[in-house]
């Protein structure tokens, strides 16, 4: 027999997959998006990958709460050091991406 505690804890693991599947969309979708800077920037996106390094919520430009996702990557200009940068999304949009100071070959 099927309780109200199961549909509770079923419900909760459906929305916590649910959430996780949307931000691995989100940081793939970032991943391109810094892809594109990188390229316009002529650096190297190194390791080809994204770090979460901050997870919050936040209102999005229609006022809703959303889920605001800072990103750092690693990039290089001349191929000697290693640089970072961060990408900030709230939800599906790119709000800040920059790079840190760095030489230029």
């Amino acid at each position: 027999m099927i309780t109200i505690t199961d549909i509770l804890w079923l419900t909760l693991l459906i929305s916590v997959a649910a959430i996780w599947w949307q931000g691995q969309g989100v940081k793939s979708f970032a991943l391109s998006k810094v892809k594109k800077y990188c390229e316009n920037q002529d650096i190297q996106l190194l390791d080809e990958s994204l770090i979460i390094k901050r997870l919050w919520l936040s209102r999005g430009e229609t006022g809703a709460v959303q889920l605001k996702r800072t990103f750092q990557f690693e990039f290089t200009s001349t191929g000697e050091h290693r640089y970072l940068g961060f990408v900030v999304m709230v939800g599906w949009k790119v709000i800040q991406l920059e790079a840190q100071p760095h030489h230029i070959s």
